[in-house]
């Protein structure tokens, strides 16, 4: 490996101290690539509430407004780029400040690196020029959203025809990227677990208490934003068959997250009569992310192909779960099939099918043996597979190539 590499980080999500966890795929990347002696510095979008230069964990990350009052600033985080844009006004009026703030962050920037990694195509767009004007090499990660809905846009395929490297986080986003544009060179390079952090936590019966959790109790775990292509309407509606339809009531729902769905699923709720039954619990510290998978008896990501086309790119609460030998289930969708292996760590379901999902759930609620193997094996599949040291000296060979 080449000692002396040198990378500019190009995000436009970036976890956020207060409040969200967005991108927090790009910080354990940059944090890993640095501890295997990758200089490395971050450039995102600012938020309110955050500082606008911090060092965290070894590498230096840059934070650019692009709207005053900060507070005002709508186009970054929350729901997401692509959402706010749909809902926001605002946000749809601060793109293009947007994109010339991050872009005169970068120039000051590029100078003093070798290459350029972007993730998301806007990233993409402001590293192209820098790379062009400095001659820089340019990586790309695409995390799948924008190929599923953007498909062949004008500004994704320029992205495209422009970079050095394409990296995709699974086989079912690479394919859909190649079918846009046959992009010479690339790899499948998914995110993955800080295993150091993500490992079964031994004394959880506090936090199962806190959570009304008794020694009964089935205990499942849903985290994501509150967003269509999550599925978690069709996870509630799998809930009510098993309460009202099959009349077991030990089985509880909590949901890790937030997001403009948010009211959908309250009514959801009250209309099923089943308050009891499900817990909001709100966004959770990654920190503290591992005592909660330890604390649940399976997590489900019931994924689905929403109408714009958009799905799960990978999953990586799926491979956190797994970290913590929590057996898993999510859906044939995007890439979930790359992370579970239907049997072996998890179960595989059909999307928007909220009566397979309820019996794959009960086949685990009424196994604890089959539970146990799942994440075992899983545990074993992370460590293999998807372990953030490991991923890292992958990513380290493209840049060697480079």
């Amino acid at each position: 490996m080449n000692k002396d590499i040198s990378v500019l980080v190009l995000t436009t999500s970036f976890p956020l101290r207060a409040s969200s966890a967005a991108g927090s795929f790009v910080f354990q990347q940059c944090k890993f690539l640095t501890k295997n002696g990758v200089r490395t510095k971050v450039i995102a979008p600012h938020h309110a509430g955050e500082k606008s230069k911090e060092d965290i964990d070894g590498f230096p990350v840059k934070r650019f407004r692009y709207f005053f009052p900060a507070k005002l600033q709508r186009l970054a985080y929350g729901a997401g780029i692509p959402t706010n844009l749909k809902t926001s006004i605002l946000a749809r009026l601060q793109l293009p400040i947007f994109l010339f703030a991050f872009m005169i962050s970068t120039l000051t920037e590029i100078r003093h690196f070798d290459i350029i990694h972007c993730h998301w195509s806007l990233a993409g767009m402001v590293g192209i020029i820098a790379a062009k004007l400095f001659k820089k090499k340019i990586v790309l990660m695409m995390h799948g959203a924008e190929v599923f809905v953007l498909g062949d846009h004008p500004i994704l395929k320029f992205v495209l025809r422009n970079i050095d490297f394409l990296i995709c986080n699974s086989t079912y986003t690479e394919k859909k990227t190649l079918k846009l544009h046959r992009v010479i060179h690339h790899a499948v390079i998914s995110p993955g677990v800080d295993t150091n952090q993500y490992y079964p936590q031994s004394n959880v019966s506090d936090l199962r208490k806190n959570l009304n959790m008794s020694h009964e109790d089935i205990l499942i775990l849903a985290i994501g934003n509150f967003i269509p292509r999550k599925g978690f309407t069709y996870l509630i509606q799998a809930l009510n068959m098993i309460v009202h339809q099959k009349g077991i009531t030990h089985i509880k729902l909590g949901m890790v997250g937030h997001g403009p769905l948010r009211e959908q699923y309250d009514k959801m709720i009250k209309d099923s009569s089943l308050a009891n039954y499900v817990t909001f619990l709100g966004f959770i510290d990654d920190a503290e992310m591992p005592a909660y998978y330890s604390a649940a008896d399976i997590l489900v990501l019931p994924a689905i192909i929403d109408e714009v086309g958009d799905t799960e790119g990978l999953g990586v609460v799926l491979l956190e779960a797994n970290a913590c030998k929590t057996p898993v289930i999510g859906s044939k969708v995007g890439g979930i099939p790359d992370v579970i292996e239907n049997g072996v760590n998890g179960l595989l379901v059909e999307q928007k099918d909220p009566a397979d999902l309820a019996e794959k759930i009960l086949t685990l609620a009424d196994d604890q043996d089959l539970r146990t193997q799942l994440g075992e094996n899983g545990r074993k599949i992370v460590e293999a597979n998807f372990n953030w040291n490991s991923i890292s000296h992958k990513i380290i060979q493209v840049y060697d190539r480079l």
